[in-house]
């Protein structure tokens, strides 16, 4: 039996795409979703510009539209991949195999990066399957995000020293190239950015063990481990943070912490959310607002009192008022005292913990304050200033590139 078939007879998949077999030397597969965006050349041309590691690489690039898309984007994909493929046949690429496939009139429910994303990420795993390389490398990048000249290299040398890790992020800095982006929207990019980088920091601040930049352009795993978790959701914005938290169930998620992809700041209306819809957010409001650090340290207090909670009977008091009124005192007394019933030890009570409390738990807690609440969203300037501080990181006004640099200094140095 192979590696994938269980996961191919268990969930939803679609048809083979590719019917030529891949190099037997396969050992990373690429996977790069593009919806009407001609910036794919670009990140193929950096692409082609990194050094070698040692194995053959492939790129899927995954052209999508819907049953709704607008005429004149069909089109535009069409050329798109008439584009790639005249490249393909004049050989153009020599760093890697690339492979493209244009899918049309996708569902509207199910139409998106997450869809494209799953496409991909199927059919490398059916490559590898092929290969019989369960500990083969899958990788997502955007079709706007360019990479370093060691992106194949820092991967692929990364996961052959940590045999044991599944799944990785890769560390990021978006492209602030003013020959193709405006001044606004690099100075909005950074602001959102700096908010990216406060989030983690701050989530890693609550001492929960899985506080990862959940970037759909940058991150690679392990095609078992691919399958061991289901597959990529097929979402229409957020199928890679849902992917991941996914994947940090299974393993610890490694992080490399080298700068090797570089994101578009441009606005964009290609997802519900994520860096266009927030630049253009930015943009037009002229600031931006985002998770009150204080929320944070409510949520550090309670995760604090995990050993106590294990040891005694009585911890309600222990509990913040707030996340009491949020989760109710009837169901947060039961889901701690099932942890306890079924965890011999504080370690593995630990663990049960931190499945019920996770990351949308985190999320949920923090959407249940709004403007009119005690702890109302915050200026992302004022924000990461009061992260900076708690740091003893000094800095002297809300200047944006002065915050911009040691937030992402910071980030870099706590992985």
């Amino acid at each position: 039996m192979s590696f994938a078939s269980k996961y191919f007879s268990r969930y939803k998949t679609y048809p083979q795409i590719f019917k030529n077999n891949p190099c037997p030397k396969t050992g990373i597969i690429l996977i790069i979703p593009c919806y009407d965006d001609e910036f794919i050349f670009k990140t193929l041309n950096s692409l082609e510009k990194t050094k070698k590691p040692n194995c053959k690489i492939e790129i899927i690039v995954i052209i999508n539209s819907g049953e709704k898309t607008p005429k004149h984007i069909i089109e535009k994909n069409q050329q798109i991949f008439e584009k790639l493929n005249e490249k393909l046949k004049s050989k153009f690429y020599k760093t890697f195999n690339l492979l493209v496939h244009n899918v049309e009139n996708t569902p509207n429910k199910l139409a998106g990066v997450g869809f494209a994303r799953k496409l991909g990420m199927d059919e490398a795993v059916r490559r590898f399957d092929f290969l019989n390389k369960p500990n083969a490398l899958i990788c997502s990048l955007d079709a706007d995000s360019i990479v370093s000249e060691n992106y194949f290299l820092e991967i692929y040398n990364y996961f052959e020293k940590n045999i044991q890790i599944q799944a990785s992020t890769f560390q990021f800095q978006h492209n602030f190239d003013k020959k193709l982006f405006s001044a606004q929207e690099i100075q909005a990019c950074k602001l959102y950015e700096i908010y990216l980088r406060y989030f983690r920091l701050a989530v890693k601040f609550t001492t929960y063990p899985h506080a990862i930049h959940t970037i759909g352009a940058c991150f690679g795993f392990r095609a078992n481990a691919y399958c061991k978790v289901g597959g990529m959701p097929t979402r229409q914005a957020g199928e890679d943070f849902y992917f991941l938290h996914k994947l940090s169930a299974i393993s610890k998620i490694g992080n490399i912490n080298k700068t090797i992809v570089f994101p578009a700041p441009r606005l964009s209306d290609r997802v519900p959310f994520g860096t266009g819809p927030s630049v253009d957010q930015i943009i037009k409001e002229n600031e931006y607002k985002v998770y009150n650090l204080k929320i944070f340290e409510i949520i550090k207090q309670f995760f604090d009192k995990i050993p106590e909670f294990f040891k005694i009977d009585s911890f309600i008091e222990l509990i913040p008022l707030e996340i009491i009124e949020f989760y109710s005192e009837e169901k947060i007394i039961n889901d701690i005292n099932n942890c306890k019933n079924n965890s011999a030890n504080i370690i593995n009570f630990t663990k049960r913990f931190f499945s019920n409390f996770d990351t949308f738990f985190i999320i949920q807690f923090l959407n249940s304050f709004d403007e009119t609440s005690k702890y109302p969203k915050q200026n992302v300037l004022k924000m990461a200033k009061q992260l900076l501080n708690s740091k003893n990181i000094k800095t002297s006004n809300f200047d944006i590139d002065e915050i911009y640099k040691e937030i992402l200094q910071l980030d870099l140095r706590e992985n």
